[in-house]
């Protein structure tokens, strides 16, 4: 007998609907995959100079080496020492190869426990790695990594979020009230006395980058290089979800479109005021890191000796 077939429109909200979900969801938290790229060359492997920095895993799309920039003395920060990554939620069976050949010590997360529990780390098997959860936004149920904001982002109730004041906002308070949390970030990081360490968040574009500006920084890396590297997730995220975003305006309409464009990237402006909030809060950046950071002068030699490599030079700061 012939099944008379479906009423299109039945099948085109359905198909609307559901497209909706999956992209808003993916877009904002988790990324929709991405195409399973090229293997790993052996020169990107740790010890190993490289050209591009940014590690191409399946699962994870801004995982950078921070090695190879110019610090204090003349030096440079060491290649396979620190890296920064979007989650570890969605690694494949290829990446985790990859992961254990970065020999990593520590993994330091900086997600709420709800992303945490939504998208646990997927880490190899018996790797020895020590996870450190250091959440940001933890508490914060109006948080732009919150249930409620991405509820809103969902039923397309977007008319009064100014998403780049968000951010701004979200920047400040990286510098102001979660100093806690990144002063024991990087008593960390000066505890692992330079064994290979990652940091990271959901997207590893804000808590993430806050928090290597601000290592870089403490090493000595030049202010322009620091934005330059910050500025790196801005091109990896929206080439990554390029098709996505165009998808997303196409069903969701331009004003949603353009907030979660907004959401995925990042911008000068976001750093330069978190970096203004500590000038505020603490008259200046080596203040920061003596009474916000908790470092003494010692600890900040130590530092550099651990992950910068070179001789240094009477010449360089």
């Amino acid at each position: 007998m012939h099944t008379p077939p479906r009423p299109p429109h039945q099948g085109i909200r359905r198909l609307r609907g559901a497209g909706i979900l999956f992209l808003a969801a993916s877009l904002l938290w988790a990324g929709a995959r991405a195409r399973r790229p090229a293997p790993l060359p052996r020169y990107q492997l740790p010890g190993r100079r490289q050209l591009g920095r940014r590690i191409p895993f399946d699962g994870a799309r801004n995982l950078r080496d921070l090695g190879g920039y110019p610090a204090a003395g003349g030096r440079a920060v060491r290649w396979g020492a620190l890296y920064r990554s979007d989650h570890l939620g969605r690694l494949s069976a290829r990446d985790l190869r990859w992961l254990r050949a970065l020999e990593l010590a520590v993994v330091v997360d900086f997600r709420s426990s709800a992303e945490r529990a939504e998208s646990p780390n997927r880490l190899p098997g018996g790797h020895g790695i020590r996870e450190i959860a250091l959440p940001i936004f933890d508490n914060d149920a109006g948080a732009i990594t919150g249930s409620a904001f991405k509820a809103r982002i969902l039923r397309g109730d977007v008319a009064d979020i100014d998403a780049a004041t968000m951010l701004i906002t979200a920047y400040e308070s990286f510098a102001t009230t979660f100093t806690p949390v990144y002063r024991q970030f990087v008593a960390e990081v000066v505890a692992a006395r330079g064994s290979p360490l990652l940091f990271h968040c959901t997207s590893g574009k804000d808590r993430t980058g806050f928090a290597a500006a601000i290592l870089l920084r403490l090493l000595g890396v030049p202010e322009e290089v620091i934005l330059a590297d910050y500025l790196r997730s801005k091109t990896y995220s929206l080439a990554a979800h390029r098709r996505d975003l165009l998808l997303l305006r196409l069903l969701q309409g331009p004003a949603i479109g353009s907030l979660v464009r907004t959401l995925l990237g990042v911008e000068e402006g976001y750093i330069q005021a978190a970096f203004a909030a500590i000038d505020g809060a603490y008259g200046s950046f080596d203040a920061y890191a003596r009474d916000g950071l908790g470092l003494r002068e010692a600890d900040i030699a130590g530092l550099r000796d651990s992950l910068l490599e070179g001789r240094p030079s009477q010449h360089w700061g």
